[in-house]
């Protein structure tokens, strides 16, 4: 087992009526004056919306509202985050909706001690030494966002999508209230339901660990079981807080610890084919990759650890081949992400928001070139080293 550090630092607030019983006095800990940032959309038609401003105007806390974010956001628009911060004052940031929003609220949390543009950490120019206080109130389960350690933007001009990682981007407060998720669409329910998974097979598919995998594989379970169950029932409070909190424990890495060779195989392909494709949605992006980077990495080595992915969480017939039940795993994932009403192909997914033109080949390919130029692909699970290697994973993919 490798060595390894760990803090969450993250208060948790979960449950029913966590917003109305907590926000106000959090907000107190770190000030009265607030820069609240939200998604429109599901914060306003949940109700979520009205329970923190009453919660604010309760404390008597000011604060300024800051919405309108993109699905894959954009550092120009953290940027109008940053400024608005700076001209009203401010000693806290709240965000309110699904993972883009809360990771724009950490960005503009440690982008107000920067200079003008946040793309600067990005790109290393400068790096984070310190933020604001952000509370976080999720609205969606997927990335987690309100307790990881990273902050996804896009730069479109230059066509990249990263997620900065460190320490202080961790959240100080995280209220999470299942009840607001119910709201959300199937569709979007359901790249949640992937992003979790991702996030714990991502080092899964590593060296084999007793205890890891086993908290790997029940984050997995816990996702496919209360993923079905949503889409029978959107309001079942116990499977959107399971959803919750999978997605949560998913990303606070607990179950990648001590596992040599970790990677992040399918969001660097993924950030980088949505920092060129912006249509793209995250999730439905990661459910396509993960299929096909698992086709393109089963070989003699890797197919015992498919076979033990698809016995373990796919109820494949253990009687059968390590390479046998590999296959069968793979094609039950595939079956799956259809169940959840997801595409299987990029083919399917349309190269623009509006647009009535599917994703070809010949548009992936500068995601390709990008690829092998700036991705070290040489420690993922079955090495990606060339061009060619990506260019196969997204044939695998179309």
């Amino acid at each position: 087992m490798q060595n390894f550090n760990y803090n969450i630092a993250t208060r948790i607030h979960f449950g029913k009526g966590a917003v109305t019983q907590y926000l106000k006095d959090e907000v107190l800990n770190y000030g009265k004056k607030v820069l609240f940032v939200y998604d429109d959309i599901p914060v306003k038609a949940s109700g979520l919306y009205d329970e923190i401003v009453k919660a604010l105007n309760d404390g008597g806390i000011e604060f300024t509202e800051f919405s309108g974010i993109e699905p894959n956001p954009k550092h120009t628009t953290i940027n109008k985050g940053i400024a608005l911060l700076r001209e009203k004052g401010g000693e806290v940031v709240i965000a309110a909706g699904g993972g883009s929003t809360i990771d724009t609220g950490k960005a503009i949390g440690f982008g107000y001690y920067g200079d003008e543009d946040v793309w600067d950490f990005y790109c290393g120019k400068k790096t984070v030494t310190k933020t604001l206080p952000v509370i976080c109130i999720p609205t969606l389960a997927a990335a987690g966002a309100e307790v990881s350690w990273s902050a996804v933007v896009s730069n479109l001009e230059a066509k990249r999508k990263i997620g900065l990682r460190n320490p202080l981007n961790r959240p100080a407060v995280a209220i999470a209230d299942p009840t607001y998720t119910f709201s959300v669409p199937a569709f979007h329910t359901s790249c949640g339901v992937i992003d979790i998974m991702s996030h714990t097979l991502e080092t899964y598919f590593s060296n084999t660990m007793a205890m890891q995998d086993s908290i790997s594989e029940g984050i997995q379970l816990a996702a496919v079981h209360a993923g079905r169950k949503v889409q029978i029932n959107p309001s079942d409070y116990d499977a959107r807080a399971e959803l919750m909190w999978a997605a949560q424990f998913s990303i606070m890495q607990v179950s990648s610890f001590g596992r040599t060779n970790c990677n992040t195989i399918i969001h660097t392909l993924e950030h980088m084919l949505s920092a060129h494709i912006d249509a793209v949605i995250h999730g439905a992006g990661i459910g396509i990759l993960s299929l096909a980077y698992y086709k393109y990495a089963l070989n003699d080595q890797t197919a015992p650890k498919f076979a033990h992915w698809g016995k373990r969480i796919w109820g494949v017939d253990p009687s059968l081949s390590d390479y046998e039940a590999a296959r069968e795993a793979i094609a039950r994932y595939e079956a799956f992400i259809e169940e959840m009403g997801l595409p299987t192909r990029l083919s399917q997914m349309k190269i623009a928001r509006g647009s009535d033109k599917n994703i070809t080949l010949e548009d992936v390919m500068p995601v390709v070139e990008d690829l092998a130029k700036t991705s070290d692909g040489s420690k993922w699970y079955a090495p990606v080293n060339t061009k060619e290697d990506y260019l196969a994973i997204f044939k695998l993919a179309m």
